[in-house]
C-alpha cells in the first residue's frame, strides 16, 4: 500500500492515504472508515495543514501482482496521486449514459501496479456535465470491494470537474459538510485516469449516493428522494403547491402504498410550511438537518436549490424528513460574484426563515461551527499542494471553454485560481458570521 503520510494539527486531516492495496491483508474496514484524506473520509479527530511526503511503490505488494494493464505516461507523467488504468472491451468508446460497457481497471503507483486487475462496467453519467468535453463516468464492480481506501461498495462515481479550474471545489464542500451534523457525506479521492491507453486527466472518484450499510445507512423501509428538474426517474411526482420535481431514488420499485405514502407526506409537509394558520412543521421535518444543509450551501455558495437540481432528502419510515446528502459543487461555488444570502429566496427556505425555531437553530449551529469553518483555509492549501502537479497536467488536456456565466478563474494559473477560491471562502465566512455569529 502506498501511503502519503502527513504532519498535521487540529481540526482536519490526520493523514493522506493515497492508494489502498486492495489485496493487502493489513487493510481493514475499520482502518478505511477511521482514516481521513483531503476530499476523503473524516475521523472524529480531524486534522489540518497536511504535508505530503513522496510515495514509493511497495515492493512486497507489487511482487504479488502477476498481470497488469499497460500505461503510457510519456505525455502525462506521475503527479504524486493514484493512477487508474481502464480498458473497455475491444476499446469501445463510451458514447452515452445508458450503455454499461464491460471493462477492466487497475490502480497504479509511480512505477508499478498496486492492485490486481478488476472487472467492472463503465458508462457515462451526469446531465449538463455530460455535454462538456471532459466526460464524467459511473463504474460498477462485479462485487463489493474497497476502492482507493474507501469502504466496500460496487458503484462509484468519476467526477470530471471540467468547469472547476481548481478541481477541488467538490472536495472542499464535502469537507465543510463533514464538519456539521448533516450526517453521511460522500468520500472521494483524486486520481489521474488513463482510458484505453490515453490520459484523460484528473478525476475525483467518489462514493455514489445510495442506501447501503457503508454509505447512507438506512433501513429497507427508508426513502431516498432527489429534487431535480431533470425529472428522469421511473417513479416520480411533483409537489402540489410549488410543483417541485421529486424523483424517488429508493426504493427502486416502490409499491403503490409506499409511493402514495411518501407523496402524501411531502405534500402535507409543504402545505404546513405555507399554511396561513399555525402549523407545526417540525412534525414533518428534522429542523436541524434543514439548518445544516442551509449553512453548507450558503457557505459554499451553491445555488442549485433555485432549479432545483441534485437536492437530496431521506426519510426513515417512522422518522421525520431529513435534508442531505449534499452533492454537486463543481461549478459556480466559492464565487466572489455572489454576495447575498442566496438560498433564503429558494426552495422552502423563504418560508422556513420566518420560523422562530429555524432562525434560533441557525444562529446556534453557526456559532458551534464557525471556529472550525474559519480554519478551512489550511485544508484548501493541503488539497492544492496535493493536486497541483496533476492539475497542471489536466489543464493542458482540458482547457476550460467559457460556456456561460464564467466566475473569473477560467484563464488563471492554478495558484491564482486557488487563491481566488480561498478569498471567496474568507469573504463568505465573514458575511455569514456577521449575519449569524
Amino acid at each position: 500500500m502506498a501511503v502519503f503520510m502527513a504532519s498535521c494539527s487540529e481540526p482536519f486531516v490526520d493523514y493522506i492515504e493515497g492508494i489502498a492495496d486492495e489485496t493487502s491483508a493489513n487493510a481493514t474496514d475499520d482502518a478505511a472508515s477511521s482514516s481521513s484524506t483531503p476530499g476523503g473520509s473524516s475521523s472524529s479527530e480531524k486534522k489540518a495543514d497536511v504535508k505530503l511526503s513522496s510515495s514509493s511503490t511497495s515492493s512486497s505488494s507489487s511482487e504479488k501482482i502477476k498481470d497488469y494493464l499497460p500505461i503510457n505516461d510519456t505525455e502525462y507523467p506521475y503527479a504524486g496521486i493514484p493512477r487508474i488504468v481502464i480498458e473497455t472491451e475491444d476499446h469501445r468508446e463510451i458514447k452515452d449514459r445508458e450503455t454499461e460497457i464491460p471493462a477492466k481497471l487497475q490502480i497504479w503507483g509511480e512505477k508499478a501496479p498496486e492492485s490486481e486487475i478488476m472487472e467492472l462496467t463503465i458508462r457515462g453519467r451526469g446531465n449538463s456535465t455530460w455535454k462538456y468535453p471532459k466526460k464524467p463516468y459511473a463504474i460498477k464492480f462485479e462485487k463489493k470491494q474497497k476502492f482507493l481506501g474507501m469502504p466496500k461498495a460496487k458503484k462509484w462515481v468519476m467526477l470530471a470537474n471540467y468547469r472547476d479550474r481548481t478541481l477541488i471545489r467538490n472536495a472542499v464542500a464535502f469537507e465543510i459538510a463533514r464538519q456539521t451534523n448533516i450526517g453521511w457525506t460522500p468520500q472521494g479521492k483524486f486520481a489521474d485516469v488513463f482510458l484505453n491507453g490515453k490520459p484523460v486527466g484528473n478525476y475525483y472518484i467518489t462514493e455514489k449516493i445510495e442506501i447501503d450499510k457503508n454509505r447512507l445507512n438506512l433501513s429497507e423501509d427508508a426513502y431516498l428522494l432527489e429534487f431535480d428538474k431533470h425529472y428522469d426517474e421511473e417513479y416520480k411526482f411533483r409537489t402540489d403547491l410549488q410543483d417541485f420535481p421529486v424523483n424517488i431514488k429508493y426504493p427502486k420499485q416502490p409499491t403503490d402504498s409506499s409511493f402514495a405514502y411518501v407523496k402524501n407526506y411531502i405534500n402535507e409537509m409543504e402545505k404546513c410550511i405555507f399554511a396561513d394558520t399555525l402549523c407545526d412543521v417540525e412534525k414533518y421535518i428534522d429542523l436541524k438537518s434543514f439548518v445544516d444543509y442551509f449553512i453548507i450551501y450558503e457557505l459554499a455558495q451553491n445555488t442549485e436549490m433555485k432549479h432545483p437540481k441534485s437536492v437530496y432528502m431521506h426519510k426513515e419510515s417512522n422518522e421525520k424528513l431529513k435534508m442531505g446528502p449534499v452533492w454537486d459543487f463543481d461549478w459556480g461555488t466559492f464565487n466572489n460574484q455572489l454576495t447575498s444570502i442566496y438560498s433564503s429566496n429558494y426552495f422552502w427556505y423563504k418560508q422556513l426563515k420566518q420560523n422562530r425555531h429555524f432562525t434560533e437553530q441557525l444562529h446556534n449551529a453557526w456559532q458551534s461551527y464557525n471556529n472550525v469553518f474559519e480554519k478551512l483555509s489550511s485544508y484548501i492549501d493541503s488539497l492544492a499542494a496535493y493536486t497541483e502537479k496533476s492539475n497542471n497536467l489536466n489543464i493542458k488536456i482540458w482547457p476550460i471553454v467559457k460556456i456561460q456565466e464564467p466566475i473569473g478563474d477560467e484563464d488563471l494559473d492554478f495558484e491564482s485560481a486557488t487563491e481566488m477560491l480561498k478569498d471567496a471562502f474568507r469573504k463568505r465566512f465573514l458575511t455569514l458570521n456577521d449575519a449569524w455569529g
